[in-house]
C-alpha cells in the first residue's frame, strides 16, 4: 500500500480495502482571517465510502510528535481512538502508540529508515521503498498507517541524536 504526499486539503489512497479519503480542515485562522498553515486540523477519513475516524484538533506540524506524547483523541468507527507517541533516547523506548478499537497498534523503528507495525508484539506490516507491506487488512491497521505516513509521525520514531547531529553536520557545511 502507497500513500501519496498530503499536498491538498482532500487526499486519496488505494487500500486493499476500498479508496481511503481523508479530508482535512484547519481550525486556527491568522491575523488575516486565513487558515493558519502550522495549526491544528481536523482529520475526517472515510474508506469506502463510509466514515472511518475523526480527529478533531490534531496537531500535525508539531515536529517529532512533541503535542502527541498528551494523546491525540478522536473516534474509529464509533469507538474512541487514542494516539500516542512514546519518546527517548533508546530505541526500544520509541514508538508511536494507536489505540482503538479495544486494539493496540504499535509502530517501531527498525534499522535507520524502516519501521513495523506490532499488534500484540506480532509484526503486521512493514515499511519499504515500495510502500507499506502488510498481511490481512482490517479498517484499524489501514488507518493507523495511513494516519502514520500522512502526519510524518515517523520522525517522533527517528534516532534524536542522530537527527540533532546530522542538522548540526549539513547545517555548518551550508553555512
Amino acid at each position: 500500500m502507497r500513500f501519496g504526499p498530503l499536498k491538498h486539503l482532500t487526499t486519496k489512497a488505494d487500500t486493499p480495502l476500498g479508496e481511503l479519503l481523508l479530508h482535512r480542515r484547519q481550525l486556527r485562522k491568522d491575523a488575516f482571517g486565513l487558515p493558519a498553515v502550522n495549526g491544528p486540523e481536523a482529520w475526517s477519513l472515510n474508506l469506502a465510502g463510509r466514515p472511518l475516524a475523526e480527529l478533531p484538533g490534531f496537531a500535525l506540524h508539531t515536529g517529532r510528535g512533541a503535542e502527541l506524547r498528551r494523546g491525540a483523541v478522536g473516534s474509529f468507527e464509533g469507538a474512541e481512538l487514542r494516539i500516542v507517541v512514546r519518546g527517548g533516547l533508546r530505541r526500544s523506548r520509541r514508538r508511536v502508540e494507536f489505540h482503538g478499537g479495544g486494539r493496540t497498534l504499535c509502530f517501531v523503528r527498525r534499522g535507520l529508515a524502516r519501521a513495523e507495525l506490532l499488534e500484540d508484539g506480532r509484526t503486521v506490516a512493514r515499511s519499504s521503498f515500495r510502500g507499506w507491506e502488510q498481511e490481512g487488512a482490517d479498517p484499524l491497521r489501514v488507518l493507523a498507517l495511513a494516519v502514520y505516513t500522512w502526519a510524518g509521525l515517523d520522525r517522533a520514531n527517528a534516532n534524536p541524536v542522530l537527527c540533532g547531529f546530522l542538522s548540526a553536520v549539513l547545517g555548518g557545511l551550508l553555512s
